[in-house]
């Protein structure tokens, strides 16, 4: 059993969409094996790990008294890891002796050993939204690949992008923020481009439905919400395939989607670093293509594969994510991964 130490003052309602991700199941929604493998200690000296209780990113923008580095720096005299979580689409990585940064997504080549790159913990479609339960596709003679989301190549679209991305990033500079820099990428648009180019190859399948707006620029009622997540949901579900590319941040909901609902990512590389990737095998749960090779790459891994394969494949997507990668059981791994012996 892992002992966490962690600022108790801050564990209280407010606090519930910017707590620590591990802390979210051990104190708002407590459950047994959360229990069995983690319990909170007021003692730093009894303590195994300390865990910064909130969201970094949010935090220092109003941390006018220094104390986070006032924490870590009491914290650090016990010389046990310190974890800390920075949330929203670019994050960043707190460059300290122990301190050990748990985000979304950021590039692989950037990020060194003591950043972790956690999954989104999306929750199960069949449980909530679908209709049916969990079921294998068949490998068909094309690859089925399917796609619901925001795809707009226009030239108006693409200049609101850069306009939001230079604000962002004079916001970033004179606020102090310490997020990440991330260059201009254009998402819509280039989903726009690549899926143009797999609707013309005759060896593919698609099922796409472009959306020149997030939702479909659905309205704020339950009806119309409702109405796109379902035909979200169905589309991965009716196709062995979905493409997934990287939005603000540099990683994608949809890939995590995808694998709970048992199919297959086919993931954009664009040097994004996938969780626990010295430990889980991330070429046999999806495919990841390059921009230039989407189309071959597609119909190659399709052709290489029988239907046995391809049906373990999905398979062992949705067990990826109920077993592994859902939030309680990632924490569990990580714990025996940085806990001293």
């Amino acid at each position: 059993m892992l002992k966490i130490y962690t600022d108790s003052n801050f564990l209280k309602a407010d606090n519930r969409k910017k707590i620590f991700p591990l802390l979210f199941d051990m104190v708002y929604l407590p459950n047994d094996k959360t229990r069995s493998c983690f319990v909170l200690t007021d003692s730093l000296s009894e303590a195994d790990i300390a865990v910064f209780p909130v969201d970094i990113v949010s935090f220092l923008k109003d941390n006018k008294d220094n104390f986070l580095e006032k924490w870590i720096e009491r914290v650090s005299e016990y010389q046990i890891p310190i974890w800390v979580y920075a949330a929203g689409d670019l994050g960043f990585s707190l460059k300290k002796t122990n301190v050990f940064t748990f985000r979304f997504g950021g590039f692989n080549s950037k990020l060194d050993s003591s950043t972790f790159v956690m999954p989104c913990f999306v929750n199960d479609p069949y449980r909530n939204i679908l209709k049916n339960d969990f079921f294998i596709l068949p490998k068909g003679e094309k690859p089925s690949i399917g796609f619901v989301g925001n795809a707009n190549g226009s030239f108006l679209k693409w200049s609101k992008e850069f306009a939001l991305h230079i604000k962002r990033n004079l916001s970033n500079l004179y606020s102090g923020n310490r997020e990440d820099y991330h260059s201009f990428f254009p998402a819509p648009r280039k989903r726009y481009l690549l899926l143009n180019r797999m609707v013309k190859e005759d060896q593919i399948q698609d099922n796409f439905i472009p959306r020149k707006k997030y939702r479909a620029g659905a309205v704020n009622t339950n009806v119309t919400k409702e109405q796109t997540t379902l035909e979200f949901f169905e589309n991965i579900q009716n196709n062995l395939y979905t493409f997934c590319l990287r939005g603000n941040g540099n990683f994608s909901v949809r890939f995590y989607e995808t694998l709970i609902m048992g199919r297959i990512p086919v993931l954009v590389d664009t040097d994004v670093r996938l969780p626990l990737a010295d430990e889980i095998d991330w070429k046999s749960h999806c495919l990841i293509v390059s921009e230039k090779l989407i189309v071959e790459d597609l119909i190659t891994f399709h052709a290489s594969k029988t239907d046995f394969e391809l049906q373990e494949m999905q398979r062992n997507n949705r067990k990826l994510i109920l077993e592994k990668l859902n939030r309680i059981d990632y924490f569990i791994q990580l714990s025996s991964k940085i806990k001293p012996e």
